[in-house]
């Protein structure tokens, strides 16, 4: 709302031929959600003006909003006092204002060490070299000269450590898609990089310094030991909270590492995740740019976390309370987020609607999920609910459907997942019934496989078991 308040003031203090028209284009659209070319001719043409070249004028607006945007927010970040810096000393070392350029630069410089963005202060120092050269003379542009070398190897570390942090991401994210000794043996050429033999606060930047946290966090991760990850997700916690205008500056950085922080905590008592979680709401409080978006991903991030803790916990009264004022909030606000939230948040409600044996509601997130998104959008997620879906028609006696997407499923899937103990045996009981529903006693049955399961050791803890788990006890009762 301020940045379309700011609007209408800059579109009236600045002439841009027939400014009205503009005005009039961007309320129209700013009070109709769906507009298309035609109705905006319509509305155009009831105020008098002409509808021609109507594509014309609204690249026209949009540029006219654009240039109000960066007016409005020109020193909401460093990053952003630093290039109207650049930009001023640009134009006053093409009148010859040599020395006025220099103290801008001075300012500059100053807070580009709250900003630590090479490529920047490179630019910076270009600046500085050409000026000194003007005014004061040849060694003075050498003596700026010999600095820019340093500034360069601080971008290359920043690149290297870079690729390392991506590289290790992407073996992270491919456990049980490649072979976990080519994973490993990879992870020990990145840690075994000379850059991680240093300790990962003598890093320069602050982005080479997260990144040095997060490489090593995700090989942990892949090794599965969560108290070595955590501790270098602290870590890197602890690296942002020492740098409060990059923390700030880049919040949805921050939301990122802490939401791996809080994933972990969601085994832990109620109090330290609690704590946890109302830390990260009330970062929030500090933000002023990007602050629309950033609760968006805290919303979804922490409601995700305190649904599954409470499914893990078996508090499924809780859940369905926390779940409901979830869907409300949801209704009342536009959401503009990717759909991997949005199949995390379903694939919970369709659980929890399970467990209080509401099938009808299961079945509509389930299909919610199937009908509206896409395998790729959360791979896992998207097949555990073509699972929940042959549980769902199970229990609604729909055996033919459940035999039908069972052949559909491996037909899918069969390649490219892998079932978990407890879903092995879960789907060939419903899959046996369902091709002799009344030959067999299902109560025995799934009691005989609970036993089985009961016996397994080393069983995966997460989401998907636990309400396996407890369907199959509903099951026995």
């Amino acid at each position: 709302m301020n940045e379309k308040r700011y609007f209408k003031i800059f579109i009236n203090k600045n002439i841009f031929g027939s400014q009205n028209k503009y005005l009039l284009l961007f309320n129209i659209i700013n009070s109709n959600d769906i507009i298309n070319e035609e109705t905006l001719k319509k509305h155009v043409k009831e105020q008098d003006y002409s509808d021609k070249n109507i594509s014309y004028d609204i690249n026209y607006l949009n540029k006219i909003i654009l240039r109000s945007l960066n007016e409005f927010h020109h020193d909401k970040t460093i990053s952003l006092k630093l290039q109207n810096h650049i930009k001023s000393v640009e134009i006053l070392f093409y009148k010859g204002l040599y020395d006025e350029c220099l103290k801008i630069i001075r300012k500059a410089k100053k807070l580009s060490l709250k900003n630590e963005n090479e490529i920047l202060i490179l630019e910076l120092l270009n600046w500085e070299k050409k000026c000194m050269g003007y005014s004061k003379g040849f060694y003075g542009a050498m003596s700026v000269n010999e600095k820019i070398d340093s500034y360069f190897n601080y971008i290359k570390e920043n690149r290297e450590i870079t690729d390392l942090y991506y590289h290790s991401y992407f073996l992270k994210n491919n456990v049980g898609k490649m072979p976990f000794d080519k994973i490993i043996e990879d992870f020990n050429i990145i840690i075994g990089n000379p850059l991680f033999k240093k300790s990962g606060f003598e890093l320069h930047s602050v982005q080479s310094r997260i990144f040095y946290f997060l490489t090593i966090a995700n090989y942990f991760n892949v090794l599965n030991d969560k108290n070595r990850e955590t501790i270098n997700l602290e870590k890197t916690i602890e690296v942002f909270d020492q740098n409060p205008f990059y923390k700030e500056e880049n919040p949805l950085d921050y939301i990122s590492v802490y939401t791996r922080i809080i994933d972990i905590y969601k085994k832990s008592d109620d109090t330290t995740f609690h704590n946890k979680i109302d830390a990260l709401r009330s970062f929030e409080n500090i933000l002023d740019f990007q602050k629309s978006v950033a609760k968006e991903r805290i919303f979804f991030h922490t409601h995700h976390s305190e649904l599954e803790f409470l499914i893990y916990n078996n508090n499924f009264e809780e859940a369905t309370k926390i779940k409901l004022l979830v869907i409300k909030t949801l209704k009342e606000n536009k959401y503009n987020i990717e759909p991997y939230y949005y199949i995390g948040l379903y694939y919970q409600f369709a659980c929890i609607q399970l467990i209080n044996e509401n099938l009808s509601q299961s079945l509509k997130y389930v299909n919610l999920i199937l009908n509206e998104f896409k395998l790729e959008d959360r791979p896992k997620s998207f097949i555990k609910t073509e699972i929940l879906n042959l549980i769902i028609h199970f229990e609604l006696k729909n055996y033919k459907l459940v035999l039908h997407n069972y052949n559909a499923f491996n037909k899918r899937y069969k390649k490219v997942f892998k079932l978990n103990y407890i879903e092995k045996k879960l789907i060939q009981l419903i899959v046996q019934i369902s091709e002799s529903p009344y030959s067999k006693n299902s109560t025995i049955e799934f009691r005989n496989i609970l036993k089985k399961i009961e016996k397994k050791e080393d069983l995966e803890e997460n989401i998907s078991n636990k309400i396996y788990l407890k369907y199959i006890n509903q099951k026995t009762s």
